[in-house]
């Protein structure tokens, strides 16, 4: 572990990640509509929310490259920071959820899921982030298009530049299908498709629910191929993205398309906290040969696919066998863990004001879909929190949490502006302000590093929307300290 001195160090980062523009998601009315037989998927009135999920990460030419659910991409140096792209389309093409890529004798291949479309093609480009065009609609040996329906799809290139496919879900009698493509006209495939994963109901991680409780119902999905050391590892995600239990699972094998082991243990898995439902995602390749797992998180305050995205370093032991440690305090890429933890969770707290049941200790329960949200008549929203004690804090983490946003309306999100005000225990007498009251990014999640402050009370007041008809709340502030 890296000694703390006044800063931390500048490859820091905290979970969920920093990104900014997080987009509408596809399911929120100004998408996809009211349809009443959908209002049972929101924990409460149909509105519009955001999500990201889903990570696929490439790493090319000394960057990574992040294709989220959503449609949008970010790029990073250093794993730490991340800077939002849009992708390029030549002819209007688009991504559905859980987008892959893959480099395959220097071009570039997207694809992605298309729920309720019944659609599936595979994408070309001159450079990560486009122009992509379209190759069309992947078909097997005898020219018959790819089935079971092309969800969660992973194309992965290997050494010799051979291009797998793998798609589809896993439930009772189905499966994670497996195919070869020809890497000279990635739409053809060669041969026929081949099951390589199912769901097994003994491994009780796998099985549907909360709390694993259907014995004989699954949702197997979320591949992704990576190879380590000679062995192919075929990721998985089960027991269904909207549950806390959401969690990673592996399959090894000697060859892109099996036979494969499982490997009996959850790969990743977190059940609690603001860093849960860890599932469907991937592995890159990161510095110094380490590997790195990107996964989706839960939020689930305003519908079922409300997510969030995460990553952490993945662990192998004597056995080849994979383990991840999910973190939800500041690490370090380069260092690791940095001693830090939360000093803040559910201490006592006073506000200027709340609006129904929103209360300000909400925004500190260490929950993901609780929030604190001020009376809408709150000019000058503040919330403050004593610490019961005077800690050295090095950072902080503002999940924030909206209300109002409506796309078709014009009613979208906005950079917040805020401040942190520090003061003493002994007379409360004030010792630092970090001021980020000239924000101009959109970062649902903001995660930010300053010099050290020793402090026991902690302000944080933010200007309310330009746009009277967004509301902002806290759905976590969270202070990171010595013990």
């Amino acid at each position: 572990m890296e000694k703390i001195k006044n800063t931390l160090p500048a490859d820091t980062w905290c979970n969920p990640l920093v990104l900014a523009n997080y987009p509408i998601g596809f399911l929120a009315p100004s998408r996809r509509g009211s349809s009443p037989d959908r209002a049972g998927d929101f924990a409460g009135p149909m509105r519009d929310f955001r999500e990201m999920a889903d990570p696929e990460v490439l790493y090319d030419n000394g960057k990574w490259y992040m294709f989220p659910s959503v449609g949008e991409a970010y790029v990073s140096s250093d794993l730490a920071h991340w800077e939002y792209h849009k992708i390029e389309y030549a002819n209007g093409e688009k991504l559905g959820y859980a987008p892959t890529i893959t480099k395959c004798k220097n071009q570039y291949l997207l694809t992605s899921s298309w729920p309720f479309a019944g659609k599936a093609e595979i994408l070309t480009a001159p450079t990560p982030l486009g122009p992509y065009r379209s190759l069309g609609t992947p078909v097997d040996g005898d020219n018959i298009p790819l089935g079971p329906e092309w969800l969660d799809p992973m194309l992965f290139t290997d050494d010799d530049d051979r291009l797998y496919a793998y798609w589809y879900y896993g439930g009772t009698g189905e499966g994670i299908f497996g195919i070869e493509l020809d890497s000279d006209n990635p739409v053809q495939g060669i041969g026929k498709p081949v099951k390589v994963v199912d769901f097994s109901p003994e491994n009780i991680f796998e099985r549907y629910g909360d709390f694993n409780e259907h014995s004989d119902m699954a949702w197997i999905e979320g591949e992704s191929m990576f190879k380590h050391n000679n062995e192919y590892y075929l990721q998985f995600s089960a027991c269904g993205t909207q549950f806390r239990a959401y969690t990673v699972g592996v399959v090894r094998g000697k060859s892109p398309l099996g036979p494969f082991t499982k490997q009996n243990t959850p790969v990743a898995r977190e059940k609690y906290g603001r860093v849960c439902g860890t599932g469907h995602g991937g592995w890159v390749k990161g510095p110094d040969n380490t590997v790195w797992q990107f996964y989706t998180t839960l939020i689930r305050r305003i519908h079922m696919f409300e997510r969030r995205v995460g990553m952490d370093r993945v662990e192998f032991d004597a056995n080849g066998d994979a383990h991840v440690k999910i973190t939800a305090v500041p690490q370090s890429v380069s260092g690791g863990d940095l001693g830090l933890v939360p000093v803040s969770v559910f201490k006592k707290v006073t506000g200027s004001s709340s609006y129904g049941c929103c209360y300000p200790a909400f925004a500190f329960d260490d929950c993901t879909h609780t929030w604190w949200m001020p009376d809408s008549e709150d000019k000058a929203p503040w919330v403050e929190v004593n610490l019961q004690q005077e800690f050295d804090i090095y950072a902080f983490q503002i999940m924030w949490a909206e209300e109002g946003i409506d796309q078709q309306n014009n009613i979208m999100p906005e950079p917040a502006k805020y401040k942190l005000e520090f003061f003493s225990g002994n007379g409360k007498k004030p010792v630092a302000v970090w001021d980020h009251s000239n924000n101009d990014q959109d970062l649902l999640i903001d995660f930010r590093c300053g010099e050290k402050v020793r402090a026991q009370y902690v302000r944080l007041s933010f200007e309310i929307a330009e746009n009277p008809k967004l509301h902002r709340g806290v759905g976590n502030f969270t202070l990171f300290g010595r013990r």
